[in-house]
């Protein structure tokens, strides 16, 4: 009988466990595509390259993510022109 995968859970507090589907990373940013715009995808790209945490890590990941919302716009001048027009 073949083992059947699990998916992931995590602790979201307060005891409780959230399970995150495995989606292909094309499938995250089609979404994040059509639901923001390019301002609100260099808004939060901002926000991310100007945070840290105490887990390097983490800061990896969330700069791998900043990496690719600047992909999404047109590349790191673009979104850093896009932020300049929202006044950040």
């Amino acid at each position: 009988m073949a083992k059947r995968n699990r998916p992931t859970t995590y602790d979201a507090g307060n005891g409780r466990k959230v399970t995150v589907p495995e989606n292909d990373e094309q499938d995250l940013f089609d979404a994040v595509r059509e639901q923001l715009s390019p301002h609100a995808v260099a808004a939060i790209a901002s926000c991310l390259q100007i945070n840290r945490t105490n887990n390097p890590q983490v800061d990896q990941q969330v700069r791998w993510f900043h990496d690719q919302l600047c992909q999404l716009v047109g590349g790191y001048e673009q979104q850093s022109r896009l932020a300049e027009e929202l006044g950040l």
